[in-house]
This record gives structure tokens, sequence and C-alpha cells, in this order.
């Protein structure tokens, strides 16, 4: 009997957690600072491949004089407060909010996974995760193919050769797996 739509999203999830606690114990026991590590550097090449790294050096030293200054002017306004109240600066004292420009971080970001993908690939554990990741991503379709026709399996491989894709393991075992007949 065809699985339901709401058994194949069961299976979708159940396998991509696998595949997340496989990544954490690859991280965990293989190399703990990996993804952050490769997560900053991809963040500087994102900066500079895109062509703002001198704006963005500008303006991290731009906010850090900002911070000095608004520090500075909280420190003012406390001790005036402190002054009238009878209190000490350290009670007035209240803490200001971080601003960031979400265009930027949008497009650093995006950026910032291609070049993350890179280092990753440069990386025994990091060709794991991205292989990993590239599963979980198609999981979805993975499932779907695992319990299709051989019509919908035939055409998947005839896009993928259209295409120039090569199936990741799992989709290349969804599709060697015999389809169901219909009772």
């Amino acid at each position: 009997m065809p699985l339901t739509l709401g058994e194949k999203t069961h299976w979708r999830d159940r396998i991509a957690r696998r595949i997340d606690h496989r990544i954490e114990t690859l991280v965990a026991t293989e190399d703990p600072t990996l993804l952050q590590r490769t997560e900053k550097e991809a963040r500087e090449k994102a900066y500079e491949s895109i062509g703002i790294l001198s704006h963005r050096n500008e303006l991290v030293a731009l906010e850090k004089q900002k911070e000095d200054i608004e520090k500075r002017e909280r420190r003012l306004h406390a001790e005036q407060r402190a002054i009238l109240n009878g209190t000490t600066v350290e009670d007035e004292l209240d803490h200001g909010s971080y601003r960031y420009d979400n265009t930027v971080e949008t497009a650093v970001a995006a950026r910032a996974k291609v070049h993350e993908a890179e280092l990753l690939a440069e990386d025994e554990v990091g060709k794991q995760i991205l292989a990993l990741r590239a599963e979980k991503e198609n999981l979805l379709d993975t499932v779907w193919l695992a319990t299709s026709s051989s019509q919908i399996k035939e055409l998947w491989e005839q896009v993928n050769t259209i295409l120039g894709v090569v199936p990741t393991e799992l989709e290349k075992k969804a599709l060697a797996i015999s389809p169901l007949q219909d009772e």
C-alpha cells in the first residue's frame, strides 16, 4: 500500500533528524570548532568577494566609535540622573540596543554560504558534512522517489541527466527500489 503524504513527511523528518545528529557527532568528535571557524572565514570571504570589505572595515571602525560615543552619552545621562535622584551611576545606567542593516546582512549571509561550502569541501570532515547536508536537502524528493512508480523514477533520472545533476547516495538507492504494485 502506498505511503500517505503524512507518512512520507514523517519519514522525511525522521531521516533529517538522523542526518542532523550525524553532523553533530562528526563535528563533536572530529573538529568541534570546524563549523564556527568555517562560518567566520566564509563571511570574511563573502565581504571580500562581493567587493565591500573596505566598506565593512570602515563601518566596523565607525561602529566602534559610535559605541564609544553612545557609551559616554549614557554615562553622562546616568551621572546626571544619579545626582538628581541621589543614586549611584551604576543604578542609572541603561542598556542600548544593537542595530544593523538587514539588506547587507542578507547579501553577506547568502555569499557566506557559498564560501562556507567551498571551505568545507577542502576538509575531510567538511566533505562528509556537505554530503549529509545534500542528502537532507533532497530528502523529501528521495522519500517520494522511494515510493513512486517506475515512470516517475525514469522521468527523474532523465531530468537529472538533462540537467547534469548527480543524484545523492540516498537518491540512487531510492531510484533502485522496486515500485510497489497497486492492488
